[in-house]
Formats: C-alpha cells, sequence, structure tokens
C-alpha cells in the first residue's frame, strides 16, 4: 500500500531551493496560493439526472485523425522534475518511467518500503484518494474539492472512467478564468474547456456509450487537453482498471495545466521562438514579483557565451524582453506575475544551429556565473512565425526567359514544373517585402488562390533565323506571350498550408513524339503553358510580381524538345575578397559555368575570362579554355593592380582559336559577370566614412565597405573591446553581428566607425550599422 509521508518521511531527496530573488527597491516576491472554492454545488435534481443520463453533445466520434485541440504547450515534468528516483522496479526503458520519477519528484509517491512502485500494479481506491490529494497540493487546489466522497463511493480498484474524473475535477480545481484553456463544470456537472467549442469537441465511442454524461465529458475533456490518449481504435475502455503506470502519467499530463513548476527557474519553449521562464518555491508554488534576467546567444557560439572564469562574455549575449544588460540583475528587469511565469516576448533571429536562450533570478546587483546553481537553459530551432504581407510564387525548374545568369528558358517535354506559392513578410527592420523577405504563416482566415492553366500546342515548327521555338538569340532573347486562350484550360484552386505554402504542378508532353527532330529540316516541338494567379489581399497575402516569377500574376512557359544550344554562363570567384598586393602580385581563382537553355551545363565550350584592368589580362594572353561534362572550368590568374573593385567578365568567341588576339573577336557571355573585392586596410587612425557593406566575415571579425573601379573597399576588423550601434541604438557585439548577417536586398546598408586604429586593437573604436531601406 502507497504510505503517507509525514513531514519528516522518506521523500527522495530534492535539491534545495535556488536563491529566491527580489528587487531590493522593488516589491517582496509574493507567493501565490491558487484555490478554486469546491466544485459548484448543484441541484440535487440536476445532479441526479446528469449521473443516470447517457447523453449526447454536438460533438464527433475520435478516429485516426483526431487530435486534441488544447494540449499543453508546456510540461511540470522538466530540469529537475526528470531526475532518477531509484525505484528498483522501474527500468530505463520502461514506458512509465519518466512520469514516475516526476511523479515523485512533486511528492506525490515514495514507493514502497522495499524500493519498489510497483508500476503494473492496480491502483486501488485508497491509493487513488492519496495520490490525488497530493496532487491538489502541488497544483495549488482544494484537495477536497478533487476527492469528495471518492474514498466511499469510488470503484476499488480504480477504473479509467473513475480516474478521469478524478482528475478533471483537479483541472477544474487547478484553473481559472486568466488560465489558458480553463477547464469549468457546466450546469449539469459535465466538463467544458474554455479553448475547445462544441463542433470541435470529440469523443470515445465506448464512453459515450456505457458511461454517464458527467464520466463521459471528463474522459473527453482530458483527450482534448492532450491528458487522455485512449487505449486505441477510438476506444477508452471506462471500465478497465488503471496501473500505477498509466495512472502516474494521466497525473503528471494535468500537472502541465497547472501552475506546478519544478523549485527554482525553469525555462520552456510554449511557441516557436518563444519562451515561458517559471519560478517557484519549495513548494512548486508560484513566485509573483520574482526578478528575471533573460538573454541569448546563437547556439553555434554557445562556447563563447562565459569567460573562462565563469562571468559572462557579455559583448557576445543579448538581452531579451528589453533587457539592455544581460547578466545582472538590475532595475530593469522584468518581473514574474501572480502566475510565477514571464514571457520575454518573441526570441529574434533563431538563425540555422539555433539559439540558446538564458533565464535565472536573484538579487538586485548580482551577477550570474556559468553553472550557476538557477541558470536555466534552453535551445531554441525555430523562429516566430512571421505576419504574411505577401505573396511569393516560384518555379522548380525556375524557369526565367531571358534572365541572364543561371536563367532556364525552356523545359523539355515531360518534365515536372512545380509552383509554389509560399506566404513573406516584410524584410526584418523594414515595412516592405523584398529579396530578403521571410516566409510567413497564413492569415487566420487562410489564403486561397485561383489558378487558371492554359496551354497551346504547335508541331513541326520551322524558323528561317533557326530560332526553331521563339528562343532568339543569347544577347537578344526572345519574348514569350501570355495565352489568352489556349487549346487546353484547367482552373484549379491552390490553399496554403499552416507554414503559408501552396504547391501546383504543370507538365506537357510531346504532341508529336513520333516525329524525330530534324536539325536539316530545322522543325520542333513545343508546347506553350501560362498558368495565372488570383486572390489574396494586398498588404497580406496577394501576389507581388517584384520577387516571383510572375509578371501581373502569370507566368508563361515552353516546353520544347528543340536541340541544345549555348546561352549564358555565371561567374564564381572562390573567396568574396583578397588584400590587394602592395608589392608584386596575388593569386585568384574563379570558376565559371556555361548552360544551354535548358539550364544544363555545356561541354567543350570555349570561355575567356577578362577583368576590368586590361592589364591583368593582357590581350595577348588571353587564352581560351573549354568547360568539362558538367559545362564548368575552373580559371586562375595574377593581379597585380591596387585596390578596387574588379569586375571579372566570361566571354566566348565565334570561333575556335587558342588564344585571342584580337579583343573585337570576344563577346561577353549573358551573365557572365562578378564583382571581386582587392581589399586594402586604412593606412592611419581615424573616423571611417560609413560605406556600402560589401563582405562579412563574422568568424574572423571583418567587415568590408565601400570602394569603387578606382578605389579599394577598406577591411575593417572588430572586437569585443569596442563599442556598436545598430540603426541609431547603442548594441552588443552579437546584436553588431546579426545585424550585418540580416538580408540586404538592396544592397545599401552601410557601416562606418568612429576612432578607429588599424595598427592598435586596443583602442576602442565605435562601428556604427544603418541599415537604408
Amino acid at each position: 500500500m502507497e504510505h503517507r509521508y509525514r513531514k519528516e518521511g522518506h521523500m527522495p531527496h530534492l535539491k534545495g531551493p535556488v536563491p529566491q530573488a527580489q528587487a531590493k527597491e522593488g516589491p517582496m516576491p509574493q507567493l501565490v496560493k491558487k484555490r478554486r472554492s469546491g466544485w459548484a454545488v448543484l441541484a440535487a435534481g440536476a445532479l441526479v439526472a446528469s449521473l443516470l443520463a447517457v447523453g449526447t453533445s454536438p460533438a464527433v466520434a475520435l478516429d485516426d485523425k483526431s487530435k486534441p485541440n488544447a494540449a499543453a504547450a508546456t510540461s511540470a515534468c522538466v530540469d529537475d522534475a526528470t531526475g532518477d528516483m531509484m525505484f528498483s522496479d522501474v527500468s530505463e526503458g520502461h514506458a512509465f518511467r519518466a512520469d514516475i520519477n516526476c511523479l515523485a519528484y512533486y511528492r506525490l509517491t515514495v514507493g514502497y518500503g522495499d524500493g519498489t512502485f510497483r508500476p503494473n500494479a492496480d491502483v486501488s481506491n485508497e491509493e487513488m484518494v492519496l495520490f490525488m490529494e497530493r496532487a491538489a497540493e502541488a497544483a495549488g487546489a482544494d484537495a477536497e474539492a478533487v476527492v469528495g466522497d471518492f474514498a466511499m463511493t469510488g470503484s476499488d480498484p480504480v477504473h479509467r472512467g473513475d480516474m478521469a474524473l478524478l482528475i478533471a475535477r483537479l483541472l477544474v480545481a487547478s484553473t481559472t478564468k486568466e488560465s489558458t484553456p480553463n477547464v469549468t463544470n457546466n450546469a449539469d456537472g459535465t466538463f467544458a474547456v474554455s479553448t475547445v467549442m462544441d463542433k470541435d469537441w470529440d469523443y470515445f465511442a465506448d464512453s459515450r456509450r456505457s458511461q454517464n454524461r458527467v464520466h463521459d465529458s471528463a474522459a473527453s475533456a482530458l483527450y482534448e487537453l492532450g491528458v487522455a490518449k485512449g487505449t486505441g481504435m477510438g476506444y477508452f475502455s471506462p471500465a478497465s482498471t488503471v496501473s500505477r503506470g498509466a495512472m502516474a502519467a494521466f497525473i503528471t499530463r494535468a500537472l502541465a495545466h497547472t501552475t506546478a513548476r519544478p523549485e527554482g527557474v525553469t525555462i520552456q519553449s510554449d511557441e516557436p521562438g518563444g519562451v515561458i521562464v517559471s519560478v517557484r518555491d519549495a513548494n512548486f508554488r508560484p513566485l509573483a514579483n520574482a526578478v528575471v534576467d533573460v538573454f541569448s546567444v546563437p547556439t553555434p557560439r554557445l562556447d563563447e557565451a562565459f569567460n573562462a572564469d565563469g562571468s559572462c562574455n557579455t559583448p557576445r549575449l543579448r538581452g531579451e524582453g528589453g533587457d539592455t544588460s544581460p547578466c545582472e540583475i538590475g532595475a530593469v528587469d522584468a518581473v514574474t506575475g501572480l502566475s510565477g511565469d514571464y514571457d520575454p516576448g518573441a526570441i529574434l533571429g533563431v538563425q540555422p544551429g539555433g539559439r540558446t536562450v538564458f533565464a535565472w533570478t536573484g538579487d538586485s546587483g548580482d551577477k550570474v556565473e556559468d553553472g550557476a546553481e538557477g541558470l536555466a537553459s534552453i535551445s531554441l530551432t525555430e523562429t516566430a512565425p512571421t505576419a504574411a504581407a505577401a505573396a511569393k510564387v516560384t518555379a522548380d525548374p525556375a524557369v526565367r526567359p531571358g534572365s541572364g545568369a543561371m536563367g532556364i528558358e525552356r523545359v523539355p517535354f515531360g518534365t515536372t514544373v512545380t509552383v509554389t506559392i509560399q506566404l513573406v513578410g516584410n524584410v526584418p527592420g523594414t515595412s516592405a517585402v523584398g529579396a530578403g523577405s521571410p516566409n510567413a504563416v497564413p492569415p487566420t482566415a487562410g489564403s486561397t488562390y485561383t489558378v487558371t492553366i492554359r496551354s497551346a500546342s504547335v508541331t513541326n515548327s520551322n524558323s528561317t533565323d533557326g530560332n526553331l521555338d521563339g528562343l532568339g538569340t543569347a544577347g537578344s532573347p526572345g519574348a514569350l506571350t501570355d495565352l489568352t486562350g489556349g487549346t487546353t484550360v484547367e482552373t484549379k484552386t491552390v490553399t496554403v498550408d499552416a507554414s503559408g505554402k501552396g504547391t501546383f504542378e504543370i507538365t506537357a508532353a510531346d504532341p508529336d513524339p513520333n516525329n524525330q527532330d530534324d536539325e536539316a529540316d530545322a522543325t520542333v516541338d513545343y508546347v506553350t503553358v501560362t498558368y495565372s494567379i488570383a486572390g489574396g489581399t494586398a498588404g497580406t497575402d496577394a501576389v507581388n510580381d517584384d520577387i516571383s516569377h510572375t509578371t501581373t500574376g502569370s507566368q508563361t512557359i515552353r516546353f520544347s524538345d528543340a536541340p541544345s544550344v549555348f546561352r549564358g554562363a555565371s561567374v564564381t570567384p572562390t573567396v568574396k575578397y583578397l588584400a590587394a598586393p602592395r608589392t608584386g602580385s596575388a593569386s585568384n581563382v574563379v570558376t565559371v559555368k556555361v548552360f544551354d537553355q535548358y539550364g544544363n551545363g555545356v561541354r567543350g565550350h570555349e570561355v575567356v575570362l577578362t577583368g576590368s584592368d586590361d592589364s591583368t589580362f593582357p590581350l595577348g594572353q588571353r587564352r581560351a579554355r573549354r568547360t568539362d561534362s558538367s559545362g564548368t572550368v575552373r580559371i586562375g590568374y595574377s593581379y597585380d593592380g591596387t585596390g578596387v573593385i574588379e569586375t571579372l567578365t566570361a566571354r566566348t568567341e565565334a570561333e575556335d582559336p587558342t588564344t585571342v588576339t584580337d579583343a573585337s573577336t570576344l563577346a561577353a557571355i549573358p551573365g557572365g559577370t562578378a564583382m571581386f573585392y582587392w581589399v586594402a586596410t586604412p593606412t592611419a587612425a581615424g573616423d571611417v566614412t560609413a560605406a556600402d557593406i560589401r563582405a562579412v566575415d563574422v568568424e574572423k571579425n571583418i567587415v568590408v565597405i565601400g570602394g569603387s573601379a578606382t578605389e579599394a573597399p577598406q577591411l575593417l576588423v572588430y572586437d569585443d573591446n569596442d563599442q556598436f550601434v545598430v540603426d541609431g541604438s547603442n548594441a552588443t557585439l552579437a546584436a553588431f553581428e546579426e545585424a550585418l548577417a540580416r538580408p540586404d536586398p538592396t544592397n545599401n546598408d552601410t557601416v562606418g566607425a568612429q576612432a578607429y586604429n588599424p595598427t592598435d586593437a586596443s583602442v576602442v573604436a565605435r562601428f556604427t550599422v544603418t541599415q537604408v531601406p
């Protein structure tokens, strides 16, 4: 039998309390004991009727597609509540191990005298009463309101239906109208969950058939709250007995909806990009007015968050919730509310690799140290959802007729083109959409679009200029006119999902597959397809052509079997910048890729690389190099000029010589250009005028700014000894680097520095980054 523990009884050892914090000049932390008086007194007739009736309500039976509508976003079983309580019969692989350990942490069980918990044994009536009394104590609820006369009237051993009734009572007694959700009793004694509408209420088929209305509603309420999962096939098995292990799982899931949280400070994620900080006393009760300090660091740089002596490396940290002094308890730090919780708001800048958020509490003037007791942390991997400001439409393959570098102008027959409608938000720090717009979630009403797809076929096309499907030349691509009629017209509806994404597909088959294309006869087949997207609201989810593959909401794609022809190139330097040589020369390497109208690499095409400074590529030394089987070629060269922004251009020639001696034979390949930065460092100490950001390397603390075809870009080096300003406000090093990394679709964000000394790092410089719309 489960033993009642005495105050001096043999409870599992718990960690000592974390020092409870308060601002010395502020209000004392207040212990909040949340109680609700005994469950509502019902008229005898109504109560009897509700207990005897097996009723129905506007709800649906559970099936494989059902999901709880009000599951808890956080848990009571975190941090210290996950420790092993050393029950000898609860193995590491036991299904209810975590729940049993959590139950013991909250002092709901001490197990048996022989060190066992006996998870597979049925729960007796007396044990269930004891468990629920202790659960009520942990949740700050009225035990009498929960247990009532169950000791005399309840089943023994306890059935699942009775257990559900007791746990539903626990949640009625421990949640309030401020709770989300709030569990209440209706006038007839049935249970309701504040955030679940009647039409969304689910029920277990066997519970609805066999239990009275109160018991049935208790089982349904626990399902909606994520406490009860059923026994499979939409059944609850209310008449089955409950094992002690299963009982532990039910109670700990229910505690997630109460204020019960581990002693001290815990931090949990309650939504993407969001956290909740909880502060509790030694009895797991909420501490109101506890001062909380919250700060964060990118998880990949977690090893830089603290110094060797355990103190905070403050320049690498960012205060959250408006905190400007991370790692120190001060007058501007936030305090917990009556719930003992604090929400610092959205955690911004969750980059790939995650962001680790820390929280702690202490007295005014206290400073945190790494590993100090009470320092809680969590690593976030998802950013806060972004509100939609527009819809971006893209095609894959990325068909962009005449778009230059890496543009795909035609699609082979049989290829499936996937068109994606993705909701996006404003570029961070601006009020407009652009190339750096993040993905967004749909508005409450959702986003639905009508797509019209028109197509028309042409067989055995021929043309006197050899452009068999209207492709045009590489320098003068042919334009495609949107279809307004078409042989075939299809209309479909596309609704974006919860991530703001919706897709549809386009394909076309060769209308005359038995006719082999004959270059000698100059005939090909092609199909023109135009899709048009209508719907959405401007400023919310309407298609934005500036960031899409569309024009006025439409795009035309041509499927063809025309032979491959050279169309364009891309030029990619191995690195973004190099130091301009002071004497002699410096080596650089670039990769050139040549592609056809289908986006495939062109093998054996001859490429000549030139620069904006003719001395780098003397006319007589411009050698043509052939592309490999992937259509690429690596070209190295030596640079002996001064610091400038160099324009590199991939060129081709009409004939096939191995050495080019006549500049007139060189033609720039469409799209085949790139900028390269030959940088210099400031020659003297002083202020550096703000200029456009060219390149950033946060691993080396380098930012390259300014420059032109005749002036050197400046290479600036910063460190945590410097001061930083972001968009007019003082900032930490971490915030400065985040500003450097943010999207800059217009390429005109600037950086400047005051009191910069290129030869003495001990001098404190003041770096300013400004976002220019």
